[in-house]
């Protein structure tokens, strides 16, 4: 073979090789080659505080119940003017009923004079009541004071002087005495005032339209009438009022549709009847009975005997209530404080009226059976 084949042939074999690249190789050592282009990554976004990442959502809480009721007052009222005392009692109970935690107000009654806190408990004790609720109104000052029957000390009390004898005034005081120390949320009543349209009204230096209604914290305020040149002013008592409540009467039973009528068919000729007609029927008159007695009178006697008798043991326990409760009060004005025989002789005077009281109940209950057993049968 030539040689010049022989280099031919080499050449051919030898350039598919070189045409072939094998992959760059890593370096093991990094920096010793060349550094490599990388693609620019983008910068992550900051890290939000952990009170800006969002917290699990906590379950909605229950709504809180309101206070249920509890304790009961009562009111005692020590005024020289009846028609003045029985005002201020009514107003108090009213505005003491505002408080949530106040399940009643009741009237109290005691011996007069009662003018001691050993009374005003003895009058709470009586009545079963948590707190008593004094109102003290003299010439020229009224005193409203708070007693704990459990405890027998005063709570609270406020004063208010130049009080006037007007029941309405009385009243208004009273009111805001007795929300100041037993209603935090304040009591509040309307006003309207009636006046021509020339004159200007000030309601505690605030004007006030004629005819306009608002609402002000009860107590005695002063209206200010300017009218013609000539300035007068009164004072003007804001008592709170329980609304009235209104009767809800059910919506009329809807009217009964009118009963449908059936047409009746034409009448049918009769032929002529031929018989006789019948006898008349015989009528006997029949006596009336007699009469009968029976037993619901006996019972009615009976009845009416039970009921004297539990009239006279309810008597007999509301004369053992008095002496005992005498005797209490005797022992606390004697020492100055009660004894255990003392707190025994009160404890067993209530339960004795209370005795006393269920047998009256009974003894009118079984008056009455008795009457409708011996007139109604």
């Amino acid at each position: 073979m030539k040689q010049r084949t022989m280099c031919a042939l080499v050449l051919a074999l030898a350039f598919p090789a070189l045409a072939q690249t094998e992959p760059p190789l890593e370096p093991l050592v990094p920096g010793s080659a060349a550094p490599k282009k990388r693609a620019k990554k983008k910068a992550a976004p900051p890290a939000r505080p952990e009170s800006a990442q969002t917290q699990p959502a906590l379950p909605p809480l229950a709504p809180l119940a309101p206070p249920q009721p509890t304790k009961t007052l009562g009111v005692l009222v020590l005024a020289g003017v009846p028609d003045a005392a029985a005002r201020v009692g009514e107003g108090l109970r009213a505005v003491l009923k505002l408080n949530p935690s106040v399940k009643d107000a009741v009237p109290l009654q005691a011996p007069q004079p009662c003018t001691t806190e050993a009374c005003w408990v003895m009058a709470g004790a009586a009545a079963n009541v948590d707190q008593v609720v004094v109102a003290t109104l003299t010439a020229s000052a009224l005193r409203v004071k708070v007693i704990d029957v459990s405890s027998r000390r005063r709570i609270s009390q406020a004063l208010q002087e130049r009080v006037s004898g007007d029941p309405a005034e009385a009243t208004a005081w009273a009111q805001k005495l007795a929300c100041k120390l037993l209603v935090p949320a304040g009591c509040t009543g309307e006003v309207m005032v009636e006046a021509s349209p020339a004159a200007e009204l000030l309601l505690d230096s605030q004007p006030l339209r004629s005819g306009e209604k608002r609402m002000v914290p009860v107590g005695v305020h002063t209206l200010r009438i300017k009218e013609a040149g000539a300035v007068s002013s009164k004072r003007l008592a804001v008592i709170y009022q329980r609304p009235a409540a209104t009767p809800v009467q059910p919506p009329p039973a809807p009217a009964a549709p009118p009963p449908a009528v059936a047409a009746s068919p034409a009448p049918v000729p009769s032929p002529p009847s031929t018989a006789q007609p019948a006898p008349p029927a015989a009528v006997t008159a029949m006596p009336a009975p007699a009469p009968r007695r029976t037993w619901t009178r006996t019972a009615g006697y009976a009845t009416a005997g039970a009921a004297v008798a539990a009239a006279a043991v309810g008597l007999w326990f509301g004369v053992k209530s008095r002496s005992d409760l005498d005797r209490a009060e005797s022992g606390y004005r004697a020492n100055g404080a009660y004894q255990p025989a003392d707190l025994d002789a009160l404890q067993s005077g209530n339960s004795k009226a209370h005795t006393a009281n269920a047998l009256f109940v009974a003894s009118g209950a079984l008056l009455a059976a008795s009457a409708v057993l011996t007139f109604a049968f």
